[in-house]
C-alpha cells in the first residue's frame, strides 16, 4: 500500500508542476490575444498555445492513467458504489478536458463531440470494468455527457480565454483526484479495520470455554 500511495504521490507531483508550469504561459498568451482582437485558432501555431494544450493533455491522461492504476488495485476492497463513483469521476474529467480541447482546435462541434464522448466512455470502460458492468455504465454514461459539454465548451470559448479556462479545469481536475484517491484510501482502511475486528472476535470465540 506505501508503494501504491507513493507512486500516486510522485504521478500527482508531476500533474501539480504541469499546472504550476504552464499557469504564466496561459495568461501571457491570453494577454497578447486580450479582447477578442484575434482569434486563439488564427494563432494555433504560437509555441505557448501548442505547449498548454500538450500540457493539458499530458496532465489529464496522467491523472487518468493514475486513477485507472489505483482503482484496479483497489477493485476487490472497495464497494459497488465507490467503484462507480470513481468511474463517473474519471469519465467526467477526461471527457471534459479532451471534448474542450478538440473543441479548441478542430474549431467544429460534430467531430469534437464524437472524439470526446469516444474518449469519455473509453476512460468510463477501462475504469469500470475492473470491478462491475455497473461501474462500466455508470463510466460509459458520464463520459457521453461530458464529452458533449467539452466539445460545446471548446467551440464556444475560443474567442474568450480559452487557455486560462484550460488551466481552471486542469486545477479542478487536480482536486477531484486528490479528492478520489483519499475515497478509495479511507474504504480500504476501513475494510482492513472491518477484517482485524472480524479476526480479533473469532479468535476470541475460539478461546473462550
Amino acid at each position: 500500500m506505501k508503494w501504491d500511495q507513493i507512486k500516486f504521490s510522485l504521478c500527482m507531483l508531476i500533474v501539480a508542476i504541469s499546472i504550476w508550469v504552464m499557469g504564466p504561459s496561459a495568461l501571457a498568451e491570453e494577454h497578447e490575444h486580450s479582447h477578442g482582437s484575434e482569434s486563439v485558432v488564427s494563432a494555433e501555431i504560437a509555441p505557448g498555445f501548442i505547449s498548454i494544450s500538450a500540457v493539458s493533455a499530458l496532465t489529464m491522461i496522467i491523472a487518468a492513467g493514475a486513477l485507472i492504476i489505483q482503482l484496479r488495485a483497489s477493485s476487490s476492497r472497495i464497494s459497488k458504489m465507490t467503484a462507480m463513483m470513481v468511474s463517473m469521476a474519471i469519465a467526467m474529467f477526461t471527457g471534459l478536458i479532451g471534448g474542450t480541447l478538440l473543441g479548441i482546435w478542430l474549431q467544429s462541434l460534430f467531430y469534437a463531440t464524437v472524439l470526446g464522448i469516444t474518449i469519455g466512455v473509453a476512460a468510463g470502460v477501462l475504469a469500470g470494468l475492473s470491478h462491475s458492468w455497473l461501474a462500466v455504465l455508470d463510466g460509459m454514461l458520464s463520459g457521453v455527457m461530458s464529452g458533449m459539454m467539452g466539445a460545446m465548451l471548446g467551440v464556444m470559448i475560443t474567442q474568450e480565454h480559452p487557455l486560462i479556462m484550460l488551466v481552471f479545469m486542469d486545477v479542478i481536475m487536480l482536486v477531484v483526484v486528490g479528492s478520489v484517491y483519499q475515497a478509495l484510501a479511507s474504504e480500504h482502511r476501513t475494510e482492513r479495520q472491518n477484517q482485524q475486528l472480524h479476526i480479533a472476535e473469532s479468535s476470541k470465540a475460539e478461546f473462550t470455554p
